[in-house]
């Protein structure tokens, strides 16, 4: 009877320690005893708390260790006995750590069981903390900047942090404020009749969404001065760029007033909108360096005025030292547009002198960019609208030009400068690609007795110090398309015919080509040199054969 009473008792102790806890581990040994490990109930705590674990194990007599498997990192795991105290971590959100304990039996016998504890996060809204860091003197006076730190603001979590700010005025005279979402905010003290106070007001949010609020009054001095003109910056801008004129700054203590600007010194400029706070103008064309002085005249509501000046220093633009291709319209695939526009950039007409041929100050005259001034058969200037002159200068680049002479009667028989008359390429001097030229014969396609050599012509024009000059020469190619405009493609030629009014006939050779002084061209050694067709700006290369003949034009400088 007592032996009956000793294995009930034994099994109820077993079936006790096997359903505590998380459902305890157990297993029989070799002789039927059964032995378990129980982790205890699941808990729930707040964050930072202590709490505990217990385990229990049989038989009695072996050794526990707790190991955590999941969730933030708690201090004081792993763990080697029965009870271990252990602090919740900090959280953002409710989390759950499991921590599994194992009993080894006095047999050897290695039982585990889990445990589980919900830490609950414990969220404290932020405190906001605002300081005054500048002026140091208060009340401020107008147009002092005023700056507001709340960097010293801080979050009651110990592990929270201040995700935003945002900063609002909330009364006094209306002032713009410069990193309102930030920790310093400032702003410029307005003009006030009398002291008054600028409030702001703070919205801190912390890293869990919880907000905090602060606010702040900044008094004002009262103002001497009822309107202070701010006629903005001064600038520096290249000629022809469009400048903007800002009034806007100007400060009031009504807060309303009117603008009207005027020009107090430099080249006469057009202003537009004048009598706006946002004007404008265009750069003027400039020698070197030049500097404008603008005068702002600012009214407020009361008839109260004040002025103030701003200087725009001009340089000169980045154009190239040649006048342009002539070309002053953009195109699509199709038609013309605007010029400007992005899906098409980088068109002739977007730049360049034709791209600001309205604002040029030019010296002579000229279709589009082209500048150019009549010359007498001494050199001298004459009048734009001389009807009688003997060449022409270009103003842009500098350089004089031959103007060819009417054709009366066809070679032999014409003058010396006749527009029909053609040369072979003759060029002696070094630089020639070893290649001199052959001469055409004499009075074949030019007056010339001795011959119709490129060299002999030169020779012959400087014997009459043509337009005051004996250095007359061959042109470049880069001289020549200087005076073209390629806008007038599919005329006769492309030079201005007020000022270059005698071409050759384009059927005497079914080309308008004329010499450079370029030899050497496209690879062919000494034996070509360059051409330039007036009628349609191609270039091109002509061997220097007698039979290969083309126009003369010739061109010197002052």
């Amino acid at each position: 009877m007592i032996r009956t009473q000793q294995w009930f008792l034994l099994l109820l102790l077993s079936a006790f320690l096997t359903g505590c806890g998380g459902g305890g581990g157990g297993d029989s040994d070799s002789g039927g005893s059964a032995s378990s490990v129980n982790a205890g109930i699941d808990q729930t705590v707040n964050e930072t708390d202590s709490f505990t674990l217990n385990a229990l194990g049989d038989p009695a007599g072996g050794t526990f260790s707790w190991r955590q498997l999941s969730g933030a990192a708690v201090e004081g795991m792993p763990a080697s006995t029965a009870s271990v105290t252990l602090v919740a971590p900090l959280v953002k959100a409710d989390s759950i750590l499991v921590f599994q304990a194992t009993y080894t039996t006095p047999g050897g016998q290695n039982l585990t069981d889990e445990v589980q504890v919900l830490v609950k996060a414990e969220n404290q809204g932020p405190v906001a903390v605002l300081q005054i860091t500048q002026p140091s003197i208060l009340p401020v006076a107008q147009g002092l900047t005023v700056s507001i730190s709340a960097a010293s603001s801080y979050d009651l979590d110990a592990d929270g942090i201040i995700a935003s700010y945002l900063w609002t005025q909330t009364s006094g005279s209306a002032v713009t404020l410069t990193g309102a979402n930030t920790a310093t905010v400032s702003f410029v003290a307005p003009l006030v009749a009398t002291q008054t106070d600028i409030e702001l007001a703070l919205t801190i949010t912390d890293d869990e969404g919880l907000t905090g609020q602060g606010s702040i009054k900044v008094p004002i001095r009262a103002s001497t001065q009822q309107i202070i003109a701010d006629a903005g910056a001064d600038q520096q801008v290249r000629e022809f760029a469009e400048v903007q004129l800002d009034g806007s700054g100007t400060r009031t203590v009504t807060g309303s007033f009117s603008c009207r600007w005027s020009q107090l010194k430099g080249q006469t400029l057009v202003l537009v909108n004048p009598t706006s706070c946002q004007a404008s103008f265009i750069a003027p064309d400039i020698s070197g360096t030049s500097q404008l002085e603008l005068q702002l005249i600012a009214t407020d509501s009361n008839n109260q005025t004040a002025t103030d000046t701003m200087l725009v220093t001009v340089s000169n633009a980045v154009l190239g030292d040649l006048p342009d291709t002539g070309v002053v319209n953009c195109y699509d695939i199709s038609a013309e547009i605007p010029c400007g526009d992005e899906s098409y950039p980088r068109q002739d007409g977007d730049g360049g002198r034709d791209s600001v041929v309205q604002y040029l100050r030019k010296i002579g005259k000229g279709e589009k960019a082209f500048d150019f001034t009549k010359l007498d058969q001494f050199g001298d200037e004459l009048a734009d609208t001389a009807n009688e002159f003997s060449c022409v200068r270009d103003n842009v680049t500098g350089l004089i030009w031959e103007l060819k002479e009417p054709v009366i009667t066809p070679p032999p028989a014409s003058t010396l400068r006749a527009a029909n008359n053609r040369y072979s390429f003759v060029n002696t001097n070094a630089g020639n690609g070893d290649e001199a030229g052959v001469p055409a014969p004499a009075s074949s396609t030019c007056p010339s007795a001795e011959n119709c050599g490129i060299e002999v012509y030169v020779e012959e024009v400087n014997e009459t110090a043509y337009c005051g000059g004996a250095n007359w020469r061959l042109p470049t190619l880069e001289e020549l398309m200087s005076i073209a405009d390629f806008s007038r493609i599919g005329e006769n030629h492309l030079l201005d015919p007020a000022f270059f009014r005698f071409e050759p006939d384009h059927s005497v050779q079914n080309n308008m080509f004329y010499w450079t002084t370029q030899t050497s061209a496209e690879g062919g050694g000494g034996i070509s040199a360059w051409v330039f067709d007036i009628r349609n700006g191609n270039d091109n290369t002509l061997p220097k054969q007698q039979n290969q003949l083309g126009y003369v034009r010739l061109v010197r400088s002052p």
